[in-house]
């Protein structure tokens, strides 16, 4: 056997690794965990106001007509910010931002556009980042629930 195909094996095997003493207990690493989880809020927040703001100013370029660059764009901005709003504890966006990510998808796909159901969601969007930590959960739902009848109508035309 040539010395170039030599397999290294570590002193310490991982197993043993993992049950040495050390480290954080349990307590502090989720407090640690929750400290980060705030910190990672507030900058989401912040990245949520600025897709809203870029959305909406999308939507005025759109001009209440379909248009493939700005259609697309809007799908690429909205698609994107998918998953930070549950980063920072908020499904009610994210779920907000989905029912809008299909709504764009079915117009750049069809070369449509439904300017009132894109104004709506654009609402509820301003809405939900606007009164984050006062809304209630039924409130929330019947919200979540009229978008994704705005989305299901506009997709059957």
């Amino acid at each position: 056997m040539s010395d170039s195909a030599r397999i290294h094996t570590p002193d310490v095997p991982l197993g043993r690794l993992i049950r040495m003493p050390g480290g954080k207990n349990a307590g502090q690493a989720v407090e640690d965990a929750e400290k980060g989880l705030e910190s990672m809020q507030a900058e989401s927040m912040r990245e949520l106001n600025r897709v809203l703001k870029k959305a909406e100013d999308l939507y005025s370029r759109a001009e209440g007509k379909f248009s493939p660059l700005i259609v697309n764009a809007f799908y690429d901005l909205i698609n994107g910010a998918i998953g930070l709003p549950t980063a920072g504890k908020d499904r009610a966006i994210d779920s907000m931002l989905v029912s809008l990510a299909d709504l764009l998808d079915y117009y750049r796909t069809s070369g449509e556009w439904g300017d009132k159901s894109v104004q709506v969601h654009l609402s509820t969007f301003q809405l939900l980042l606007r009164t984050e930590g006062a809304r209630d959960a039924e409130g929330t739902a019947a919200i979540l629930s009229g978008l994704q009848k705005v989305s299901r109508k506009a997709a059957r035309g």
